[in-house]
């Protein structure tokens, strides 16, 4: 339950198609280690959006690569949430995710989402 922020994907080892940024890498990866209550928000809440809009699988015990140009979805995904969408408990893991979808950008890098 974890969000992953690759800072840079030199020598960060592959899973399969996807970057493993969970290889506990700290001067390329940051994360967020999410509480069970932000899991449970974010899986009935956000998820479903985040695999429509990115294309990804993610669900419950699931981990997934979004790479820089799907972040630039993401985050236009998150800035058109309706107001009080996000209750004020989870404001912050949506801005964590926000904030390491903008910064991947910048990096021209990825996230990873571990749920």
């Amino acid at each position: 339950m974890r969000l992953y922020l690759a800072k840079s994907l030199e020598g960060l080892s592959m899973y399969g198609p996807i970057y493993d940024l969970g290889s506990g890498v700290p001067d390329k990866v940051e994360d967020y280690v999410m509480e069970f209550d932000e899991h449970d928000w974010l899986m009935d809440n956000l998820v479903g959006r985040i695999n429509a809009t990115c294309d990804t699988l993610l669900d419950d015990g699931d981990v997934d690569y979004i790479p820089a140009e799907k972040c630039e979805k993401l985050i236009s995904l998150l800035d058109d949430l309706p107001d009080q969408f996000v209750p004020q408990k989870y404001i912050k893991v949506v801005s964590v995710l926000k904030d390491f979808a903008t910064r991947a950008l910048e990096y021209n890098t990825g996230i990873a989402i571990e749920m």
